[in-house]
């Protein structure tokens, strides 16, 4: 029998493409400054982040997984492993289903012990994938996708939110002749500034009788970070801070981490206004989505916030583990479904434009305003 031979071009093109196409898998021991560089690069969240206070936290001890393909990584999980359960330490990534199962697969083959590996919070469709899974929503990121310019984003924004930027604006300058709004960037930021408006956020939780979710940690590390990548907008009445907006840059990817006023300006939305200024010169330098975090607020709509939802994804090495596992899954169901109605009374509800609908946003508001009054709400971000 004969044989055909290949050209060696046409031998070396071949395997070219199945270098190309094959993924190399690894595995590190901790974190480094490279593979942290790698992951804001790939991901572009400040939740994912290893310079981030509460990923660095959940960073330590962790193993680090890359699969790449032709020396660019397509994922980078942080993960721990204990109990028979692989847990991924970062959120908020966007991962493809793909990567997902690959990723499941090598723990199960890499760890026999493990019987389910979780995903606190990603962004992902699973449906595809050929492992069993259980996934429920577990928060969201409100996204705005800013356009070229900032003429672009008032156009878009829409002409009753223009009007009342404008009427909001003169309001305060009639009122209050000496109110001033600037921004500052990274070097420029200055510390006293940022310190007050995390104070303004804390009183104003208080007021509310929320409990404060700052920490000496976390107010370090939002002054030291705003240093490097930050953009602060202070509003200023007689030289005192008024209201302000802590955000931050990773890439060209802006992230909303702290806003507030004072009550006493209450009736000027001057929280609204701070957002509005800060989306704006996001755009200004560069910026292609703000991101506003969770809460699905009617405000975040109004300015163009588009709700990319974050759930919790269990995958399971096999059908009968998963079955072992129903009673847990039951439970984490009906906690995400009581989660989904809550959300829907608390935010979506006050967006349906039907009288019916309307009395009952009052009656929930009504009940918010008591559960707070008698104190002791934990919760969410001060605006």
């Amino acid at each position: 029998m004969g044989t055909v031979n290949a050209p060696a071009s046409l031998l070396d093109g071949v395997g070219a493409i199945e270098a190309a196409e094959r993924v190399d898998i690894a595995c590190h021991d901790g974190m480094n400054a490279e593979l942290a560089a790698a992951m804001d690069a790939l991901y572009a969240h400040l939740y994912a982040s290893p310079r981030y206070f509460e990923a660095a936290e959940a960073l330590k001890g962790a193993q680090v997984y890359v699969a790449s393909r032709a020396g660019r990584p397509l994922v980078i999980l942080p993960y721990h492993h204990a109990n028979g359960e692989v847990t991924v330490a970062s959120e908020y990534m966007t991962v493809e289903a793909a990567e997902i199962e690959r990723f499941a697969r090598h723990m199960f083959e890499r760890h026999q012990d493990v019987r389910r590996v979780v995903f606190p919070r990603v962004c992902a469709q699973p449906g595809g994938m050929r492992l069993p899974w259980h996934a429920l929503v577990a928060s969201e990121d409100m996204v705005v996708q800013l356009p070229p310019t900032v003429k672009d984003y008032e156009a878009a924004i829409g002409k009753n939110t223009r009007r009342n930027i404008k009427r909001y604006t003169s309001a305060l300058q009639k009122d209050f002749p000496s109110y001033r709004y600037d921004l500052q960037l990274e070097g420029d930021i200055r510390e006293q500034d940022v310190r007050d408006i995390i104070a303004l956020s804390v009183m104003r939780m208080k007021s509310k009788n929320i409990v404060p979710r700052f920490n000496d940690t976390e107010v370090n590390w939002i002054v030291d970070f705003a240093k490097t990548n930050g953009i602060v907008g202070v509003a200023r009445i007689d030289g005192e801070v008024a209201a302000g907006a802590i955000g931050f840059r990773i890439g060209d990817h802006y992230f909303m981490h702290v806003i507030a006023h004072h009550p006493k300006y209450n009736d000027y939305s001057l929280g609204i206004l701070c957002y509005y200024h800060t989306l704006c010169e996001g755009i200004v330098r560069g910026a292609r989505r703000f991101h506003l975090l969770n809460g699905r607020y009617g405000y975040k709509y109004r300015l163009l916030a588009e709700c990319t939802d974050v759930i919790h994804l269990d995958v399971y090495r096999s059908r009968f583990a998963a079955l072992l596992q129903l009673p847990r899954i039951a439970r984490k169901e009906a906690k995400g479904r009581v989660w989904r109605v809550k959300q829907w009374l608390l935010h979506d509800l006050e967006r349906i434009d039907k009288p019916g609908y309307r009395q009952l946003a009052k009656l929930v508001n009504t009940l918010r305003r008591a559960k707070r009054a008698r104190g002791g709400e934990e919760g969410a971000p001060d605006h």
